[in-house]
């Protein structure tokens, strides 16, 4: 899976995505296809580096932020490098792409030197970097060692054309002269790019490496800025304090603050959470997902505490899966993706299952049985770890979790708040609360007072 396969997934990457502070389209579209990574030690790598970088952004802020100057510079010439590499002959812009890249990488080596980070800048990035010739790509291209990001075909490269230039200063109308003069460049770029094609994948590298050097410093800020944090690689999921970025954001725009929460989960045990609409179930939902996507794709993410699991996929079923184009019903649209990931299982990859409220769009008797027969038939895999979000009353073989609900407090219109932490119980039987929040929300009291009365007469 590569990012740009779940970047507007409805969990809330794409806010996290956007909110990074990358200098360089190239490492924007080198971002968007990065795969996600299914090993423990990838992901614990990916996090050492970070790890790396935040500490540069707390000690040696103005370091980073002249690497990001320098970062803006940075452009895709995967095009140019395939052409050298091909064996074309390059012309004056694709020779002074290559040109602008060596110089760039030097230029943010010298910077990680001088400023005693590491000899070479290696430790610092833990990412390849400096055991490529820069020094004999820039000697190639910048032949009066100047250093500046332009490049034409210098007299220094041919006796035999400064010579031709200077009788063409003189008679500029000579047609003859201009063409040896072209012959002569075309015969200098031929021998140029031969010099430089040995060192056609190490610029590759180097440009990659740059883009990824982009990536982790927005990161880093990222982390910083939002107050995320680097999660252990563990076997088991154990989060506090988590909480969702975008909608942190919105909330804090009118003044309010999101409730963080506590949610743990491990392979084999089904975890269902229960609560009243407007618990914020779907919310929590959310916020698993993104945080095990980030965790996948070497982000921090937005807890106090943390430990995560690494799955080989992850499996996020929410909203309305009516798919018009296939003539499915939103009924059978989620059925058949819960009963894809159900066969993923089967094939023995290690499966996160995130499903908010499964099979809510037929009637509750049949709804209420396909979750139960879903909580009891995974119960116990291997290689499964599913949470799911109802409004039934289940018979859970797993945990079940509670939103809180309805409190005590001195918000709300009958003095009641709602409290959105979960706790886990015993009692799978979803708490009847819509009557008291549809209070809270100012709803008829003639029409509540009605339902009040049928609710009493069904007892």
């Amino acid at each position: 899976m590569k990012f740009r396969e779940i970047v507007d997934s409805p969990c809330g990457i794409r806010y996290c995505f956007d909110s990074l502070e990358l200098q360089s389209g190239f490492a924007r579209k080198s971002l968007l296809e990065s795969p996600m990574s299914i090993s423990k030690d990838e992901i614990e790598q990916k996090y050492a580096s970070l790890k790396v970088f935040v500490d540069l952004v707390e000690n040696n802020k103005s370091l980073v932020q002249n690497v990001q100057f320098k970062l803006q510079g940075l452009r895709d010439i995967l095009g140019t490098l395939q052409s050298l590499e091909d064996g074309n002959l390059l012309d004056d812009i694709e020779l002074f792409e290559i040109k602008h890249l060596a110089l760039l990488g030097d230029d943010i080596k010298r910077m990680f030197v001088a400023a005693r980070v590491n000899e070479d800048g290696s430790a610092c990035l833990n990412i390849e970097w400096v055991k490529y010739d820069l020094d004999r790509v820039i000697q190639i291209l910048d032949p009066e060692g100047l250093r500046i990001g332009t490049f034409y075909v210098y007299d220094a490269y041919s006796m035999e054309l400064r010579k031709l230039r200077k009788e063409y200063e003189v008679d500029g109308d000579n047609d003859e002269l201009r063409e040896k003069i072209e012959n002569e460049e075309d015969r200098i770029k031929t021998v140029l790019c031969n010099l430089l094609r040995p060192y056609s994948d190490n610029l590759t590298k180097l440009l990659h490496s740059l883009a990824q050097l982009d990536i982790i410093i927005a990161k880093a800020f990222q982390m910083k800025k939002g107050e995320f944090i680097i999660p252990g690689v563990s076997e088991k999921t154990i989060l506090k304090g988590m909480f969702h970025p975008q909608i942190q954001s919105i909330l804090a725009e009118t003044g309010k603050e999101f409730q963080k929460v506590d949610f743990s989960y491990e392979i084999g045990i089904p975890s269902t959470i229960i609560g009243a609409n407007m618990g914020g179930k779907t919310v929590v939902l959310k916020t698993l997902t993104l945080c095990q996507y980030l965790f996948q794709f070497g982000f921090a993410i937005p807890a106090s505490e943390g430990e995560m699991m690494v799955f080989d996929e992850i499996y996020f079923c929410i909203g309305d899966e009516q798919s018009q184009n296939k003539g499915l019903s939103s009924f059978a649209a989620e059925m058949l993706r819960i009963n894809n990931v159900l066969e993923r299982v089967e094939h023995g990859g290690k499966v996160l299952s995130l499903i908010d409220e499964p099979a809510r769009t037929t009637n509750p008797i049949e709804g209420r049985a396909l979750v139960c027969s879903l909580l009891k038939m995974i119960y116990g895999k291997s290689n499964l770890s599913l949470v799911l979000t109802t409004h039934y009353n289940v018979d859970n073989g797993g945990r079940c979790w509670r939103v809180k609900g309805l409190v005590e407090g001195a918000k709300g219109i009958s003095g009641l708040k709602m409290d959105y932490s979960l706790l886990q119980t015993e009692n799978n039987e979803v708490p009847h609360e819509a009557i008291n929040i549809a209070t809270e929300l100012g709803i008829s009291e003639l029409w509540l007072e009605e339902a009040k009365k049928y609710l009493d007469k069904t007892k």
